[in-house]
């Protein structure tokens, strides 16, 4: 996102003067002239639906932290590692011994591909899913075995145990999982890390996390300490809206955190630190902010509910559905009305995975959704 110096003095200023709080997520989209442009709909600014992006962007807090920074950008950033560190463990309810950071939760995924991958050793994961760690530990020489969803598009987890093989090191399990947003229950997890060999790593990213709202969806942490090896990943770039920023962690066993520390290649820089450390503490701001997200995505089950089109149960900030029709053909005319909408995820040919986006968005996507389906109710009649 790409803030002009009045931007930053004015999210400043809201902060130094107490009203942090009252500043909403509404007020916090106006700073970003973008984002205006992307509600409207303008000629040159298409509506980007198709990253998992959060469109509130980072907190004033964390705003007005990355414009105090600027002047300190000439410093390296390790002393102040500790106390992120510090903050993200009693956040987490853990010692600060079981916490690493990260450039991004995606630079732990790619560490943990690279420690279970190399040697040809054996991942399993969903299919579909998040593929960054599956992606990496191939081109260090993983074998890789891609287990499919169930029907409702959640992890198969008795098939998933079930391929674990001697060459098996580690499982990865996107929960919830992306693309198709479903979730799996505390238990269902718990029963299937207990049922892992100990040689194995389960690895739980939970980037999606913080938008659940399932009853049995839970943090895994409590489960890094019961004799299995477990990884628990976190980031900064969906409810913080920090994505940009590139800030994430993971929480695991002091041996299993420092196997992640030593495979890292780099660490957040002083910026991501700083609106890391400032976020945590913007409750306010997250609280609306997921408040909006779920109550615009029941607004498009809802709507699809009406079209009479299958969609994954959501429990992330996006909705994969069916459209219908092939994916491209719904793609196309979407971005005709200046939407951009997700790419294709096989086998998956006619579903589309759709961001949350902004209430104007969402009344935008809903709108082109309906015409689709009209027009191809027209082409059937």
């Amino acid at each position: 996102m790409d803030l002009s110096r009045r931007e930053l003095l004015s999210a400043s200023a809201a902060v130094l003067a107490g009203s942090r709080a009252a500043i909403s997520v509404a007020a916090a989209t106006e700073l970003h002239p973008g984002a205006r442009a992307e509600a409207a709909g303008q000629a040159g600014a298409p509506m980007i639906l198709c990253w998992n992006e959060n469109p509130y962007g980072p907190s004033p807090a964390a705003r007005a932290a990355i414009a105090a920074s600027i002047a300190g950008a000439c410093r390296y950033p390790d002393d102040e590692v500790p106390q992120l560190v510090d903050m993200l463990a009693r956040k987490e309810g853990v010692s600060s011994d079981r916490v690493v950071t990260g450039t991004g939760s995606g630079e732990l995924l790619r560490a943990l591909g690279w420690l279970n991958g190399r040697d040809r050793g054996e991942i399993i994961a969903a299919e579909p899913t998040y593929l960054e760690l599956p992606d990496y530990a191939h081109h260090t020489g993983a074998t890789l075995k891609f287990v499919a969803v169930d029907k409702q598009l959640r992890h198969d987890l008795p098939a998933m145990q079930a391929a674990v093989s001697n060459r098996t090191r580690a499982v990865y399990l996107c929960n919830p999982n992306n693309p198709t947003g479903t979730a799996l229950g505390a238990k269902a997890i718990e029963s299937f890390v207990h049922g892992m060999p100990d040689h194995v790593t389960t690895i739980i990213d939970e980037a999606y996390l913080d938008f659940a709202d399932a009853p049995d969806v839970r943090t895994a942490t409590g489960l890094i300490d019961t004799g299995k090896r477990v990884v628990v990943l976190r980031t900064f770039s969906k409810i913080h809206g920090m994505a940009g920023v590139r800030c994430g962690y993971a929480i695991a066993r002091p041996e299993i955190i420092a196997e992640i520390a030593a495979a890292r290649m780099t660490t957040p820089n002083i910026f991501a630190m700083r609106a890391a450390r400032a976020s945590l503490g913007d409750h306010s701001f997250l609280a609306d902010c997921r408040s909006r997200i779920l109550a615009s995505r029941k607004r498009i089950t809802s709507g699809l509910e009406q079209l009479g089109l299958a969609y994954a149960h959501p429990q992330g900030n996006f909705v994969f559905f069916d459209t219908g029709a092939p994916l491209a053909r719904f793609t196309a005319f979407m971005k005709e009305r200046n939407i951009l909408v997700g790419r294709h995820f096989p086998p998956y040919d006619s579903w589309c995975r759709i961001t949350i986006g902004t209430e104007p968005q969402v009344d935008a996507f809903l709108r082109g959704l309906q015409a689709f389906a009209g027009r191809r109710a027209a082409r059937a009649a």
